[in-house]
């Protein structure tokens, strides 16, 4: 075990000093934070009301408590922070009361002078005061800020959070495969791997302690991606249990770099090709219909995403989990004894 460990201490020391150090540390929170950046917030997906709550210019409670079930409604205690809001970020309408000509002021958002389209705010009060006037009669408008039936299983997950992080996940499996081949290539090119001959630590020792690392990226870069998607509530067992399990890709992939691979950027190179087999995967499970998904099941790639969707937008079973892993593991194995000659004559 003192091996192991100590094999893991000196390749995360070397993975530091090189490029993909810095590359591990940077790039994937830079992505996650792109990624955040295009998940619609609350302003985005409902109509904002910046409406004055105090003062003679108040919006009575009653109407607010009416917006309020179709709007965001965000109450201000004067005109002045209302203006504020509206010159900020994001979508507002603004709305006050006019103590002197008897009715309410909305006031769109950047509007200019010659705008003729009537706010969402100045639609809702009609609707209230003809409703409250004329009881009985039928409505004007219908505003539906409820859930039709037909939609009513539908998720409420942003499809950038669960689509953007299962190719996330994904991303950092491959990254580990990166770091476990160019650790091999590296260790070739400086002789390292001679000088482990010699050494007490063997093959096994070496190999394990090599992947203990990536393995932790992986691990630890899928609970930083789950707080900053929002994506927490999801079954973190099953998203960790896929994580050990599609270990098993960064494994093959590692090995595989490291065997063919005589430097570098061969290295990059030939993980740059092995990457593709992710992108065809992922078109094939969003762009191709049910019937024509086949098409990918021979890419391990394919059955990881599968299951990795299901578990973000809430869908999985334990039972989807169990046999789409085991696939995906059983996928590498094929693959695995088919080029293990290639990868033993590589390493040795």
């Amino acid at each position: 075990m003192k091996y192991i460990i100590r094999m893991f201490l000196f390749d995360t020391k070397m993975s530091f000093r090189s490029f993909m150090g810095g590359y591990i540390a940077i790039f994937p929170i830079v992505l996650l934070l792109l990624l955040r950046f295009f998940i619609p917030s609350m302003e985005d997906t409902s109509i904002t009301i910046a409406a004055v709550s105090e003062g003679p210019h108040a919006v009575p409670q009653k109407m607010l408590d009416s917006l309020d079930k179709y709007a965001d409604v965000r109450q201000y205690k004067s005109i002045e922070k209302m203006e504020q809001k509206l010159r900020g970020a994001g979508s507002a309408e603004g709305l006050y009361y006019d103590p002197e000509r008897g009715q309410y002021v909305s006031v769109m958002e950047r509007n200019i002078q010659d705008n003729t389209v009537f706010s969402m705010s100045s639609q809702l009060i009609r609707q209230f005061y003809f409703q409250e006037k004329y009881p009985d009669a039928g409505k004007v408008n219908t505003f539906i800020y409820g859930v039709p039936p037909e939609l009513e299983n539908r998720t409420t997950i942003s499809p950038v959070a669960t689509i953007g992080g299962s190719v996330f996940i994904i991303f950092m499996v491959i990254i580990g495969a990166f770091i476990i081949g160019l650790g091999v290539v590296n260790d070739k090119e400086c002789g390292t791997d001679r000088a482990f001959l010699v050494s007490p630590i063997s093959k096994s020792d070496y190999y394990i302690g090599k992947s203990i690392f990536p393995f932790l990226v992986t691990a630890g870069y899928t609970i930083i991606a789950l707080l900053i998607l929002g994506l927490m509530h999801v079954n973190i067992l099953q998203i960790y249990l896929l994580v050990i399990l599609s270990f098993s890709i960064t494994l093959l992939m590692g090995l595989l770099i490291g065997a063919v691979a005589g430097n570098e950027n061969e290295a990059v190179g030939i993980g740059k090709l092995l990457s593709m087999i992710m992108m065809l995967s992922i078109l094939g499970g969003t762009l191709l219909p049910d019937v024509w998904q086949w098409v990918v099941w021979w890419t391990p790639f394919f059955w990881l995403y599968s299951i990795l969707e299901q578990i973000l937008t809430l869908t999985a079973t334990w039972v989807d989990v169990i046999w789409k892993s085991a696939v995906m593991v059983g996928i590498c194995w094929i693959y695995f004894l088919l080029l293990r000659k290639k990868i033993v004559s590589g390493l040795s």
